[in-house]
């Protein structure tokens, strides 16, 4: 009975972001070529809405934290620097990370990626080798956008083969079984779990099927929505 009044919680829970960001979309203003969202000061319809729809969060209570929860407003942010690559990136590196231009390096295959953070954040910003400086094309928060977007091409990939279809706005938490470690899950043989309505273990191979997993658990991140966590060396 607990478990299914939780369960029951959660989808309230996601039914309301749902809302409340399909009612903050309908009030986006683009000013200066950049998104904001802008709530207006009057209007009783909005208001009202907007009322109702945190009323409704407020009497679910607070959802414990999940292993792969992935709210409407961390697709939209996915969706954002998705965007962003594929407007300024992909004409060199590949809307898939295998490059179009040679001497590119090919992200598919995590070429270069295994460098931290700060030094790839310097790379765009100054520019390296054929690659030009993008400091006065993408802000600080943009490049920090599309560099955790880069790292998350592959997975990208097969979410869009397998999953966008149905989970466009809302992805089930990963199971309890799934381990959370990297290095469990590379060992990892099943069960899966991942999906009811989809053969996932049938239709995907066991090293994309972690690579989806690691997918889901990253598009959360700060770091996709241009926050910049920490400092590396």
């Amino acid at each position: 009975m607990e478990r299914h009044t939780h369960m029951a919680s959660q989808a309230l829970l996601a039914t309301g972001q749902t809302l409340l960001l399909s009612v903050a979309r309908s009030y986006r203003v683009i000013r200066g070529g950049r998104f904001r969202l802008s709530i207006p000061g009057s209007g009783q319809w909005g208001v009202g809405l907007i009322a109702v729809i945190l009323s409704c969060l407020l009497r679910v209570g607070p959802v414990p934290a999940q292993d792969g929860v992935v709210s409407p407003v961390d697709l939209d942010a996915l969706s954002v620097a998705r965007d962003i690559y594929q407007a300024n990136c992909a004409m060199c590196h590949g809307f898939d990370g295998i490059p179009m231009m040679r001497g590119t390096p090919n992200f598919a295959n995590g070429e270069r990626l295994e460098e931290t953070d700060n030094q790839l954040l310097e790379s765009i910003r100054k520019g390296k080798g054929i690659m030009p400086s993008w400091a006065k094309i993408l802000d600080e928060q943009e490049r920090a956008v599309v560099l955790a977007y880069t790292r998350m091409i592959p997975g990208d990939g097969l979410f869009m083969e397998h999953c966008e279809s149905c989970h466009s706005l809302n992805i089930p938490v990963l199971a309890d079984t799934i381990p959370k470690s990297r290095e469990k899950l590379n060992n990892h043989a099943g069960p899966w779990e991942l999906c009811t309505n989809y053969p996932v273990e049938q239709m995907m191979a066991r090293e994309d099927i972690i690579t989806l997993i690691r997918f889901l658990r990253d598009v959360a991140r700060p770091e996709l929505k241009g926050q910049v966590v920490g400092t590396e060396g």
